[in-house]
């Protein structure tokens, strides 16, 4: 089933100075926070709806694998507009969405995994009766949200499904927390003084002398969005000789070709990758997947 995890970060803030996705809290803008935790979650694909500095955003992000649409009237519109943007920039296999706003900087990756268990068509976290962030939303519901019209935003568009919405229960609330005044980000940059062990590592699968890491692996990723060597090794923010140098290293390696060269013309010239670079890609990110999961559960087991 596929899953796109949407985050609204269009608006002006009205109440504050800062821009709040980009405010950082130890370290690491709340932006950043969401994309990690919604990865470690198991969910690829991450939709970013701009518009309130949408230029810097996007370079704030340069290094992300993520997509962006723009609300165009983001300063005359609501989240609500943002929203049905993010709608109409699915794709057609797309089969639900979470969505969340871009100033809950603690997201939970256990309780998102916990809404995406849930078959009714919307599913909601909720602590102690307080209902937070993300909503996970189905297919079915997008028409009728794509054509709401009506008061309170997303929240008044998600009482149509009211009586099939599932409220799942967490003992994490921090999805409850939002950063809408320079009070509430005082306060998160003072919880934050109080430093938590976090377990991080970067996956390196080694073949002889070569790895294959992130590095690699983002270069294909660019490579196959841009349909070109020159414009993936940019985007990857490489140079055009070393990404020669590190794709022509990985196939060795590996012992298949991972992109197709085609040759200008009248079609023009272009990269791919072939059916070994996307497995080669898919394995990649399960793995780190699986490896991001095993260090969440063991951080909670020797820390919390």
């Amino acid at each position: 089933m596929s899953t796109t995890a949407v985050i609204l970060a269009a608006g002006e803030p009205r109440q504050m100075n800062h821009f709040q996705p980009m405010l950082k809290l130890n370290g690491k803008s709340v932006i950043r926070r969401q994309i990690e935790v919604f990865r470690a979650a198991g969910v690829v694909d991450i939709l970013i709806v701009t518009g309130y500095h949408a230029g810097m955003l996007e370079r704030h992000l340069a290094g992300e694998t993520v997509r962006f649409v723009k609300n165009e009237a983001f300063a005359s519109t609501d989240m609500m507009a943002s929203v049905q943007c993010a709608l109409s920039a699915l794709t057609q296999e797309c089969d639900r969405v979470l969505i969340t706003p871009g100033d809950v900087p603690y997201l939970n990756a256990e309780t998102i995994r916990q809404l995406l268990h849930s078959n009714k068509p919307v599913a909601i976290p909720s602590f102690r009766g307080s209902a937070g962030h993300p909503a996970m939303i189905r297919k079915s519901c997008f028409p009728a949200l794509l054509s709401y019209a009506g008061e309170r935003g997303l929240r008044g568009a998600l009482a149509q499904w009211k009586r099939e919405t599932e409220f799942v229960p967490t003992d994490e609330n921090g999805m409850l927390i939002d950063i809408n005044t320079e009070l509430d980000y005082q306060r998160e940059q003072r919880e934050q003084t109080r430093v938590s062990p976090v377990l991080t590592a970067a996956l390196t699968i080694a073949l002889g002398e070569t790895g294959i890491d992130e590095r690699g692996i983002r270069l294909l990723e660019c490579i196959e969005q841009e349909q070109s060597l020159q414009r993936g090794a940019a985007r990857a923010e490489a140079s055009y000789s070393n990404a020669w140098l590190t794709l022509n290293r990985m196939e060795e390696a590996l012992g298949c070709r991972l992109v197709e060269r085609k040759l200008g013309g009248a079609t023009g010239g272009g990269s791919s990758l072939t059916q070994d670079g996307l497995q080669w890609v898919a394995r990649y990110r399960r793995l780190e997947q699986q490896l991001n999961e095993a260090l969440l559960e063991i951080q909670h087991k020797e820390f919390d």
